[in-house]
């Protein structure tokens, strides 16, 4: 029986971790850190300023990409995956649909997707408009005392600060709408059916007759700091992939989205459990079982 301190017990994790995954702890702001990027963000700014002030393409163009990645950094140091702890939640399958439709399983549990932090989203856009001021300045002040030859790196550093404004703004836009009254969660659900991935304004429903292989993959992994992009595809007997499901910044842990999905896809004879708070309960389990002790009580 569960204990309101510590929860329901651990369970033997089905599966291992997948090859390069990483269970993490959750990432701690180091107060130096904070004091260098900080430091490094406040000076760069200010020397950026004096060079416009007095004209210096050459000097801004230098302070507006140390800028830019002293805030690009000060905005991703604190997102790293394998920290995740959260649960899937219970929801009646309505409540994730536009209700134009029946949708296949009345219960699911719901793996939320976190999108894009407020903080990284804001230093992402910091860095952009910054940056975009700043070459659009050096640019007309190029042209403008005949150094139009400075338009040859100006003008792809202007493409990359709008790229960067751009991937800030959609960020912004984009966790805004998930947040407001009516709009529709962004994630994955289980339930006795199958698989459904759900979109901003559509799904895709994967029976679990169509799967006969849950493949994890994984990307990007930075061995400095233990990041890295976890991917679950979904295959069938003659190997196409009917779902190819990127499980990076989800509240729960890639690998407990990974082994719950194939665990109920190798095992139809549990599938009964699915909808009811006995699955909620062993996904509990394995949960404290695979990451131990830094899951603490929260749920």
């Amino acid at each position: 029986m569960p204990t309101r301190a510590g929860g329901y017990p651990p369970l033997p994790p089905p599966y291992p971790l997948p090859k390069d995954w990483r269970v993490g702890t959750p990432t701690r702001i180091r107060p130096w850190t904070v004091v260098i990027y900080s430091l490094v963000v406040l000076g760069s700014a200010a020397a950026l300023a004096f060079a416009v002030l007095g004209g210096n393409v050459g000097a801004a163009t230098w302070w507006v990409l140390v800028f830019a990645g002293a805030t690009l950094g000060f905005g991703v140091h604190f997102e790293r995956a394998g920290g995740e702890r959260g649960m899937p939640e219970l929801l009646n399958a309505v409540a994730l649909t536009r209700a134009e439709k029946r949708p296949p399983d009345s219960w699911v549990h719901f793996f939320r997707e976190r999108g894009a932090g407020s903080w990284v989203s804001a230093w992402f856009t910091v860095a952009g408009v910054v940056s975009t001021a700043a070459f659009v300045w050096a640019i007309v002040r190029s042209v403008t005392t005949d150094a139009a030859l400075a338009l040859i790196w100006l003008i792809p550093l202007l493409l990359g600060a709008l790229v960067v404004l751009l991937a800030g703004s959609i960020a912004i836009v984009s966790t805004w709408r998930a947040a407001s009254f009516g709009r529709l969660p962004i994630g994955v659900g289980i339930g006795p059916s199958g698989v459904t991935r759900y979109y901003l304004d559509d799904t895709d429903d994967i029976d679990w007759a169509r799967i006969a292989r849950v493949a994890p993959t994984v990307s990007a992994v930075d061995e400095t700091t233990g990041d890295f992009t976890p991917s679950v595809e979904l295959r069938a007997a003659d190997d196409e992939i009917l779902l190819d499901l990127n499980i990076s910044g989800f509240r729960a842990h890639a690998w407990l989205i990974y082994a719950s999905i194939r665990f109920w896809a190798e095992h139809p004879e549990m599938r009964h459990e699915l909808g009811t708070t006995f699955a909620q309960q062993r996904m509990d389990g394995w949960r404290r079982g695979m990451l131990g002790k830094s899951v603490g009580d929260r749920g």
